[in-house]
């Protein structure tokens, strides 16, 4: 035995020993160097972002493990905000970086918000990012202008090409999902730590694939949203008996052809399931439903419907359910916008309306739901 260890790559002759020594270079040294060189160029990250969240991931060891690493504008310190600041955070999520951008109103500097601002989480879609999320919706702007925070985060993946874990997987696609959930309650974590927020008004809205987290967050943390406002999206996965119905204002087009009215279809992607724009709405209204159990036996939905006047050429028309369980309160818990004749968009976005069909300019879907999210602090 001894002999065999001393002889060491010896033993092996001259072209094996080199062999041998070649893989464990390209083991060693050239894949880590390369993942990083990627890691850089695709994430557009500082060196001493990832050294410096490298050191922090190392730290905190355990399973889920959290860390943050930012640039300059997230330095330690307070913070002086203009109109529409962007501050560009990367988080070690399970020792993955994970990027998300915060947009802070310019009222952000001053101490206006006694008890902190408000939160509005935008996820994306799939195909996107945080940054083109901002672009086509523009939630920042609206948010410099009403006094609170937006935070575009970057789901699991590289460039453009990123995904929510929103449920309704299987196969391969449920194996390499990641924990998402646990990611947005690690940015939320960071959020209370650096700035000034309110942790009873954060709210979280979404676009297709984004809207659908919006739901998943909804089932399993709806102690921490306040509300949220899903566009473009459904149901993907099972409804638990949850501690608190999450008020829900849902959007959806009629000609939507990427998450359809009517559910999975011939075009949708295998081992993936959502539930249709009815079964989501029905099962969400027996949620709500059998949230009044605690101040009534047989809680009763008041329900209120209209049709908006059509205002705008644009091809579409507007739909609204209003769902209670107070029959004097003219605030909903459920709102339910159905867009006639509506394609796969964010209504008053900024939408390529030849790919995804109609965009309604009916109304704003970012003035209605901040006027949902308002009326929607957690109790």
């Amino acid at each position: 035995m001894d002999a065999i260890t001393n002889q060491g790559f010896g033993s092996l002759g001259p072209l094996a020993a080199c062999l041998l020594i070649c893989l464990m270079i390209w083991l060693l040294i050239w894949q880590p160097g390369a993942w990083l060189l990627r890691t850089l160029s695709r994430r557009k990250l500082s060196l001493s972002n990832i050294v410096v969240g490298g050191l922090l991931a190392l730290i905190s060891l355990g399973e889920n493990s959290c860390a943050v690493a930012a640039g300059p504008a997230a330095a330690a310190g307070p913070i002086a905000a203009g109109p529409g600041r962007k501050i560009r955070h990367v988080l070690f999520y399970d020792g993955q970086p994970r990027e998300f951008s915060v947009y802070l109103p310019a009222a952000c500097n001053s101490d206006e918000q006694a008890n902190g601002f408000p939160v509005v989480f935008a996820f994306h879609g799939v195909m996107m990012n945080g940054e083109t999320m901002a672009k086509m919706t523009l939630l920042h702007e609206l948010g410099n202008r009403c006094n609170f925070i937006v935070v575009y985060p970057d789901g699991d993946g590289h460039g453009i090409l990123r995904t929510w874990n929103s449920g309704g997987r299987s196969g391969r696609l449920e194996r390499i999902a990641e924990d998402d959930v646990g990611f947005v309650r690690c940015v939320i974590g960071q959020l209370q730590n650096r700035y000034s927020i309110d942790p009873k008004r954060i709210h979280a809205t979404g676009f297709s694939n984004g809207a659908m987290l919006c739901y998943r967050l909804a089932v399993e943390a709806p102690e921490v949203f306040a509300s949220i406002a899903p566009i473009a999206g459904t149901l993907a996965v099972p409804v638990r008996n949850a501690s608190r119905f999450v008020p829900t204002l849902h959007i959806h087009g009629t000609e939507d052809k990427v998450v359809a009215w009517d559910g999975p279809n011939l075009k949708t992607p295998k081992n993936l399931e959502f539930l249709s724009v009815p079964q989501t709405l029905e099962t969400w209204k027996k949620l709500l439903s059998a949230s009044g159990t605690h101040v009534a036996e047989n809680p009763m939905l008041v329900c209120r419907a209209e049709k908006w006047p059509d205002r705008k050429a644009d091809g579409t028309r507007i739909e609204v359910q209003r769902f209670g369980l107070d029959p004097e309160s003219d605030v909903p818990d459920l709102q339910f916008v159905r867009v006639i004749g509506g394609g796969h968009t964010w209504p008053g976005g900024e939408n390529r309306e030849w790919v995804v069909g109609n965009t309604s300019e009916e109304f704003n879907a970012n003035e209605m739901m901040w006027d949902f999210f308002q009326n929607h602090p957690l109790p």
